[in-house]
């Protein structure tokens, strides 16, 4: 992200104080000439000659020096950069944050209403083709209406009905309309329902609220984990055997293999009756087992950390705070395995070759992309990917966005997006340029992953992961370097879900659009 412009603020301070250029060169020991420097933003300052600057200016250091800004900055840049706006760069944005901050706070604001709107709009579309209530309902409603259509025709048409006839199919048509009626407001009461409730219906999606919230970074976990690191670096020579060794000498937890009954550590037999046990799967892999044991482990060191991190009015139930409970878990667990600063080192320097950081710090492909998704530490972030799954039948899961890109919360994707196109490529790594409806463009990164089972007959679980990012990121990741040329031909038109894409030439589409057409 570019240096915060901060002249500007150090020159209102002044003489919002009444002071001249000389008066404070002198106060601080510098001259009035690079006073002046300073102020149009000609050098650049820090340390201490910023802090006295500070102190004499009755001004907070942090709020001088912009740092407290610059993650507006970064979500502003992030914002342009998702509507399109190339011309507005890190630099542009950088200004804009620090002569306007208030004015940057409202465009953030915003864009994040206009979101929410685009959001609710898609997730109405969802529900009017998914949610078996209004399907229902809007069944009732097109044969309320075809019957009262038919009945008037039969009246206009047929002049020489008698009283009878006439008064009968008069009364049927009252009926048909007074039923029309009431199924018209319920259908509106259930879609006013869904617009007017802040909080979604059920305790998943509450999970993912509450976790974009958060940004899907935690602080308070990533400093815990480092402490946990450190103690543990003091009782093993690798981080690993330090995990099995606090778990079970501290933690009284046995370890334990599925179907074998015996323990990992000792070869006994299987843990006596009330003592603890993380029992691992046969067919578990190393990285697998290894996450295990650290997830069972932060669970013990961390509980105190994440009730506090739970008690969130965004989460209304208990299964959904225990949900969240778990998804903490995970996250303190990724943030032990794989240490922020050296992580995010790593990432940048293989350019986010996510097989290369899994052979690094040992972990398999979801592991290391999960762990991407949360690199969003003011000053020092990575690329701001967003995340989803999905299994063979379109179902996703752990939608995480990133702005101007939505990721589906009810039913499926674009089937045209590379989450779906990666089950066709078994354990091969898929990029996609994937260019939507508004002209926006993205880099697609997704795989299938399958967990196999040992024993004879057992089905396995297979789900492809993807990651996302916009275009203008592609020259950090090492997924981007195939399109690099630029040629049209490497982009693939998609869309966000067929109701709310207005693309017409699509073969893929499975439903009408609700939008206007597109070409």
């Amino acid at each position: 992200m570019a240096r915060l412009p901060i002249g500007h603020r150090i020159r209102e301070a002044r003489r919002d104080r009444g002071l001249t250029q000389s008066g404070l060169a002198e106060t601080v020991g510098i001259s009035a000439s690079y006073l002046n420097l300073i102020e149009h933003d000609k050098r650049a300052i820090g340390g201490a000659l910023l802090k006295r600057l500070a102190e004499t200016l009755s001004v907070d250091l942090g709020r001088l020096s912009g740092s407290s800004d610059a993650q507006l900055a970064h979500e502003v840049a992030d914002l342009a950069r998702s509507m399109g706006l190339a011309a507005l760069d890190d630099r542009s944005a950088a200004r804009f944050v620090a002569q306007n901050p208030a004015w940057a706070q409202a465009f953030k604001l915003l864009h994040r209403a206009y979101v929410d709107a685009q959001d609710t709009a898609a997730a109405l579309s969802d529900r009017l083709s998914q949610d078996p209530a209004l399907m229902e309902l809007s069944h009732a409603v097109l044969t309320k209406i075809t019957a009262i259509r038919s009945f008037a025709e039969i009246l206009e048409g047929t002049p020489d009905l008698d009283d009878a006839d006439r008064a009968r199919f008069s009364s049927i048509i009252a009926t048909q309309s007074d039923q029309l009626g009431s199924s018209a407001q319920a259908m509106i009461g259930l879609l006013d329902a869904a617009a007017d409730t802040p909080r979604p219906a059920t305790p998943g999606n509450e999970v993912d609220d509450f976790i974009i919230y958060h940004g899907n970074h935690f602080p308070e976990l990533e400093d815990a984990a480092e402490g946990l690191r450190r103690l543990l670096r003091k009782e093993e020579d690798t981080l690993s055997a330090a995990i099995v060794h606090r778990l079970t000498r501290l933690h009284g937890v046995r370890i334990l293999v599925h179907g074998e009954g015996r323990d990992v550590l000792s070869d006994q037999p299987a843990a006596e009756a009330g003592r603890e046990a993380l029992v691992l799967d046969e067919w578990a892999q190393g990285t697998t087992a290894r996450f295990q044991q650290a997830l069972r482990l932060v669970e013990h060191e961390m509980d105190d950390l994440f009730a506090g991190l739970l008690d969130d009015p965004r989460l209304t139930t208990d299964e959904a705070r225990r949900i969240a409970r778990r998804a903490l878990a995970n996250y303190a667990c990724s943030a032990l395995l794989f240490p922020y600063d050296r992580f995010l080192e790593a990432a940048e320097r293989d350019r986010y070759d996510i097989d290369r950081l899994g052979a690094r710090f040992g972990g398999s492909f979801e592991q290391i992309a999960h762990r991407l998704v949360t690199l969003r530490r003011p000053g020092a972030e990575g690329v701001p990917f967003a995340f989803l799954r999905a299994d063979p039948a379109g179902n996703t899961s752990k939608p995480f966005s990133v702005p101007g890109l939505r990721m589906p919360r009810l039913g499926g994707a674009c089937p045209l997006w590379a989450i779906y196109g990666a089950f066709a490529s078994p354990d091969r790594t898929v990029a996609q340029l994937a260019a939507m409806p508004h002209g926006e463009t993205y880099l697609f990164i997704a795989r299938r992953r399958t967990k196999h089972l040992a024993a004879f007959g057992t089905v396995p679980t297979t789900y492809a992961i993807m990651l996302g990012c916009h275009a203008s990121y592609g020259d950090r990741i090492v997924y981007g370097d195939g399109f690099a040329a630029g040629r049209d031909s490497q982009v693939t038109p998609v869309g966000f879900n067929c109701r709310s894409c207005g693309r017409t030439a699509c073969a893929q589409r499975a439903q009408p659009a609700i939008l206007a057409p597109q070409t």
